[in-house]
């Protein structure tokens, strides 16, 4: 290779490096895809019988014969030649080395795999191929990297899963903690139709054209900034989500807690906003968590108030006085006040009636001034930026439409990218 690049410097004034540098990094490319393949043939020259037992007494496989499989790796292309073994009494067929090499049922690298996971769960599946011939020299096409981020994703799922039942049943040790947060919210995803013939619009008869994906984040908090404001710890922050009932989500965000060490917690914070499932959550997973609604719902919520049943001006005199009551936590003077605002019948008073009923159930969650003397945190922008950047920039862009296996699958690669845990995954699973 020196005396090639030797006479391309000699046979040309103007060396053009880009070009330099592509036709070095494929020669070693190559090359180390022929190594690859010389180590696997000299490796899987005497693979041992395996033992078969699929109903029936233990039985060693006999070897049928050697069979090739061509690999795509991150170096390139490589065959292997590997044994293919069959039960005498069963006639059940195995391939030892491609379970051995993480290779079963594919015909990629897990190397490969990796890179074709971590780009697909960041971007298009298209974008993703394109980017991976470019960045890795790895081709693909993008039906390949969605087969292959899903059946990450699915297994990245099913890992976390176990992760949580397991801290479920034996709390992870570790150090104290001051503060622990838990957040839940929801965000709507566009479906095939297919996926959404049992799903109801928002509006009355109105058509249906996402899913909700409920995300729950955890959190610590350690200490106060300069001006006695709550800061999140650093790296702190980790993420569980997917499409599914209330009931199983409940499950799998309190799995995420008891995983990060909920029961180490000095204190225990849930910030939500008013939905009726979120409280039926808090009920059953964090009885004894101090509920915090979230300060700018509850503010929206305010001003529909104002606006569609008091039909007051939005930053008038009453929506400032029951704003004011509002953040400083004071429930039962603005429930006054707001009885005073509604008309005594017709729809208007029906719309006030509900709003009223949302404050004085959550009541006990908005009490602002406790939790900030508290040094507590009073708003959930955690989790809705975590909607933002964790669910709706992959799943949310134009054109995009999922069935539920698919959107979960990414949405479990993205969790476990945004929570730093690709690591553990890929150890744990090696």
């Amino acid at each position: 290779m020196a005396r090639a690049l030797g006479f391309v410097a000699r046979a040309q004034d103007d060396i053009d490096l880009e070009a330099v540098e592509s036709f070095v990094r494929c020669a070693m490319l190559a090359a180390g895809a022929r190594a690859l393949e010389a180590f696997l043939a000299e490796a899987l020259r005497d693979e041992e019988r395996p033992v078969c037992a699929l109903r029936h007494a233990p039985r060693p496989m006999r070897l049928d014969r050697r069979r090739s499989k061509g690999l795509q790796t991150i170096l390139g292309p490589v065959r292997l030649t590997r044994g293919r073994f069959v039960c005498p009494v069963c006639g059940a067929v195995r391939y030892p080395a491609d379970e051995a090499l993480g290779v079963a049922g594919t015909g990629f690298s897990p190397g490969a795999r990796r890179m074709m996971a971590r780009a697909g769960a960041k971007e298009s599946f298209a974008e993703a191929a394109e980017d991976l011939a470019v960045y890795a020299d790895l081709e693909v096409d993008a039906k390949e990297v969605e087969r292959v981020a899903e059946a990450t994703g699915r297994v990245v799922d099913a890992w976390m899963a176990r992760e949580g039942a397991r801290a479920r049943l034996v709390p992870p040790d570790g150090e104290e903690i001051d503060t622990f947060y838990v957040s839940f919210d929801g965000t709507g995803v566009p479906m095939r139709p297919e996926e959404l013939t049992q799903t109801r619009g928002k509006a009355p008869g109105g058509k249906a054209r996402t899913r909700e994906v409920k995300l729950g984040c955890v959190f610590t908090q350690t200490g106060l900034d300069e001006d006695g404001r709550p800061v999140r710890d650093a790296a702190s922050t980790s993420y569980v989500g997917a499409i599914e009932p209330s009931v199983e989500f409940g499950h799998r965000i309190h799995a995420e807690a008891m995983r990060r060490g909920m029961t180490r917690a000095r204190r225990v914070a849930v910030l939500t906003d008013g939905a009726a499932y979120n409280k039926t959550i808090i009920d059953e997973h964090f009885p004894h968590a101090t509920r915090i609604l979230d300060l700018y719902h509850a503010r929206e919520h305010l001003a529909d108030f104002i606006r569609d049943a008091a039909r007051r001006d939005l930053g008038g005199e009453e929506h400032a006085a029951c704003r004011a009551l509002l953040d400083a936590g004071q429930v039962e003077p603005l429930l006054e006040r707001m009885r005073t605002l509604v008309p005594r019948s017709g729809p208007r008073r029906k719309e006030g009636q509900k709003e009223i009923a949302y404050f004085r159930t959550n009541a006990c969650a908005m009490r602002y001034d406790e939790f900030r003397a508290q040094g507590l945190f009073i708003g959930s922008g955690v989790v809705e930026a975590g909607c933002r950047t964790v669910i709706a920039q992959r799943t949310k862009r134009s054109g995009m439409f999922w069935s539920v296996k698919g959107a979960n699958a990414i949405i479990a690669l993205r969790c476990c990218l945004a929570s730093g845990r690709t690591e553990q995954f890929y150890e744990d699973t090696a």
